[in-house]
């Protein structure tokens, strides 16, 4: 197991590393793939207002886990001692915070209701909200699967978990429960997630609250805390933008075109981020080294996500209408804009764990800031217009967002725009030129089945070719690792 495509680490590093790729490609795929595979199922029996309700819980879910969390776990993974008693000192801080939130949002629900105009919403909220005490529960054994590199582990228990809770909302869903469906997957995964992670965990909590182990981490966190807060509400601030100015069926339409990209942009960003924080914060006491190995994940991810990404964008058509019902078609313009925004989106998340490996976590902070203020000028200069408007907004926003991680990296980190950009062309220009030629069968062929077939067909092929052609380093590298592990049978 001696090559996995990053030559200066050492052997016991290559093999950690190749190992949490895989088995964090096996936790993300299989996670997407279910809800993939769940999402198409549900769309049968639901209905946009059933996804646009949920979609608009979403961003209170995720602010309260971040806030919960508050950038101990980063903290925790970074410190490369850290004791029982700053794992327990978190955990009960986690647990504490949690429940404080839960009160609170309780207490919220009816003015959620109200603002959004959405009737019943008080009560889904309320039992929806529940997730954030369970999950916060299992926050701290995540971190330690995480820090110790045991991916295995960890996506065993995320895919269990998931799973579980899909067959509930499948059968709960063609019982006619509506959105309760949606509800009982969100809570039975946080719920069964919990339990694994304390059966497989194996770390209790001591009876241990040391203020001090708060003080050590709070600078490192608080910038973390920031960021998140920020991102989070912007993230999911489109949901309730479309709610508030069109309809709940319309953000229905937007969270199922925005889930569809989501899909392999997420899961490509989350596979490498989950394995590149801890590696580069084990190396981070030596810049070179650490510079380089992340030189090679923005080339492996540009390998990746350029071709997934645009090869969807051109199929959103026939893929949506193959799918999903008919109800669902006015997904598909929202969709292919989208996907120009997802092919970008997994670098921007890479430099910021570059940052916070190195730890200035307050980088991101001052550039989240920066770019909010932009993003909200955009808002208020594109809501007046259309749904479509705010789509290219993103795009306009993501590449912007991108940039400016650039050029901090270039003058903070020594990772220079001219290697990013030499790391990505090869890539990006052959994933361009494909995707152009590929269009042409919409000239050509009508039928949606043809044109998906006959599409992911050419595309795929001319870039297999392209990339032996123009000798590709990670068409080389995978190449010789598939020689070594499957043709040899190597272990």
């Amino acid at each position: 197991m001696k090559h996995v495509g990053i030559e200066d680490m050492s052997d016991n590093l290559k093999k950690k590393t190749l190992t949490a790729l895989i088995w964090s490609f096996v936790d993300k795929f299989g996670q997407q793939f279910l809800y993939f595979v769940t999402g198409i199922i549900l769309a049968i029996p639901l209905n946009p207002v059933d996804l646009g309700k949920m979609a608009l819980l979403a961003v209170f879910v995720a602010l309260s886990s971040i806030l919960i969390d508050s950038g101990f776990g980063s903290a925790l993974i970074r410190k490369k001692e850290a004791t029982d008693a700053d794992y327990s000192t978190i955990f009960y801080f986690n647990i504490g915070v949690s429940l404080v939130f839960y009160l609170i949002l309780f207490a919220l629900a009816p003015f959620i209701e109200s603002y959004s105009g959405v009737p019943g919403l008080a009560t889904v909220a309320r039992v929806s909200f529940l997730s954030i005490v369970f999950l916060a529960f299992g926050m701290i054994q995540q971190t330690r699967l995480i820090k110790y590199i045991q991916f295995t582990q960890l996506a065993r228990i995320n895919i269990i978990s998931l799973f579980c809770s899909s067959v509930f909302a499948v059968i709960t869903a063609f019982m006619g429960w509506g959105v309760w469906a949606l509800v009982i997957q969100s809570l039975g995964m946080a719920i069964v997630k919990s339990i694994l992670l304390w059966i497989y965990g194996r770390w209790r909590p001591k009876w241990i609250f040391r203020v001090a182990s708060m003080k050590e981490f709070f600078g490192y966190s608080s910038s973390l805390i920031g960021t998140g807060v920020l991102n989070t509400i912007f993230n999911n601030i489109y949901p309730w933008l479309i709610g508030k100015g069109y309809s709940t069926q319309a953000v229905g339409y937007y969270n199922q075109a925005n889930k569809f990209q989501d899909m392999p942009s997420a899961l490509i960003a989350n596979i490498f981020r989950s394995v590149a924080f801890p590696v580069l914060s084990s190396i981070n006491d030596d810049r070179e080294r650490m510079i380089r190995v992340f030189g090679k994940y923005i080339r492996t991810v540009s390998f990746i996500i350029f071709p997934i990404m645009f090869l969807l964008m051109l199929v959103s058509q026939p893929l949506i209408s193959i799918l999903l019902p008919e109800k669902w078609a006015p997904s598909i313009p929202l969709m292919q804009v989208l996907c120009i925004s997802g092919a970008f989106s997994p670098f921007i998340i890479l430099y910021y764990d570059l940052f916070n490996a190195v730890g200035r976590s307050d980088i991101n902070l001052k550039m989240e800031i920066f770019k909010k203020i932009f993003f909200i000028i955009g808002i208020f200069i594109c809501f007046k217009y259309s749904i479509m408007a705010l789509m290219w907004l993103w795009v306009v926003y993501t590449l912007c967002s991108l940039i400016a991680t650039m050029l901090l990296a270039h003058k903070y980190v020594n990772y220079t725009i001219g290697s990013f950009f030499l790391d990505i062309f090869p890539c990006l220009s052959i994933s361009l030129v494909i995707t152009a030629m590929s269009s042409l069968y919409y000239l050509v062929f009508q039928d949606r089945w043809l044109l998906f077939i006959t599409i992911s067909g050419t595309f795929g092929l001319l870039y297999i070719v392209a990339a032996r052609l123009f000798r590709l380093e990670m068409w080389h590298e995978c190449l010789q690792l598939f020689k070594k592990k499957v043709l040899t049978n190597e272990e």
